[in-house]
């Protein structure tokens, strides 16, 4: 990796009792896109709050790299806060007049277009993320920060959602980490794939090593006992375990019939894992 432009240094951070995160050291680069998935109160949304400036971290720290500033790190929350009785008119202003921005008329996402006179407690939850995001990219950022927000979205906005990120990377080589549960629509963008578990980084692979790394073998078949199965989901009417990390020989060797299959599966085996260990503790 070239020198990083977003830098998480051993961040700790505890709500109560509870260690949200836990010494989590992760670096990332100008232009790559990243997604970070994991169980529920795995540390996702908080690593993402705290690379956004959003909460200060127990113990460590955000470093930025040359220079990146807090104007240029956009976050798309799943708890969008904007100022529910303003129009949207009223909010570009503000926001132009907040972050310097000399452009004029409103922030346009091709293909979306809503009255600048509307308030935005009328708006729908997926026209407030498309706002918010058009609001967020009319500041040029070199870093943008996605937190679970696309499964909220019906398929038209989704779609115009991903399209005005994927122009952002290419136009703007904007730094993209986003948080997402499933993987089925986004699968394509990101480049490198963290994979968090009880507040701690569990797997950072480029997404390419990974879905050569893992590999299903489905049906009734045996496997050898050798092999290192990560996951393993079985029912009266299938059997499939997951191998992690996969060696090419093991096909000949063996003789097995290794599935090749996609990010979002490869994910959901290793949350399950994750969960098979827990109760086994």
């Amino acid at each position: 990796m070239s020198d990083p432009i977003l830098t998480a240094d051993k961040l700790t951070v505890r709500y109560g009792r509870r260690t949200a995160l836990d010494g989590v050291s992760v670096a990332f680069a100008a232009g790559e896109a990243v997604v970070i998935a994991g169980s529920n109160g795995a540390g996702k949304s908080t690593l993402l709050r705290c690379l956004a400036g959003a909460i200060i971290p127990d113990r460590g720290r955000v470093v930025f790299g040359r220079g990146l500033d807090k104007s240029k790190i956009g976050f798309v929350s799943d708890r969008l806060s904007l100022y529910e009785s303003w129009t949207l008119r009223e909010a570009w202003r503000f926001h132009k007049k907040e972050f310097g921005i000399a452009a004029a008329g409103r922030p346009p996402i091709e293909g979306f277009h809503l009255d600048g006179g509307r308030r935005i407690r009328h708006l729908s939850v997926g026209e407030r993320t498309l706002f918010h995001l058009s609001l967020i990219l009319a500041q040029r950022p070199a870093v943008l920060l996605i937190d679970e927000v696309v499964h909220g979205l019906d398929p038209f906005l989704r779609e115009k959602f991903l399209e005005t990120v994927i122009t952002a990377m290419d136009e703007l080589k904007t730094a993209v980490v986003m948080v997402n549960h499933t993987l089925s629509d986004t699968a394509e963008i990101p480049e490198r794939v963290l994979i968090m578990d009880g507040g701690r980084i569990l797997l950072d692979e480029r997404r390419e090593d990974l879905m050569a790394k893992v590999k299903k073998v489905a049906g009734s078949e045996e496997v050898p006992p050798s092999l290192p199965v990560l996951f393993e989901t079985s029912s009266e009417y299938r059997r499939d375990r997951y191998i992690y990390p996969f060696r090419e020989e093991w096909r000949r060797e063996f003789g097995t019939a290794f599935t090749d299959i996609g990010l979002d599966e490869i994910v959901k085996a290793f949350i399950g894992g994750a969960y098979v260990q827990k109760r086994a503790r």
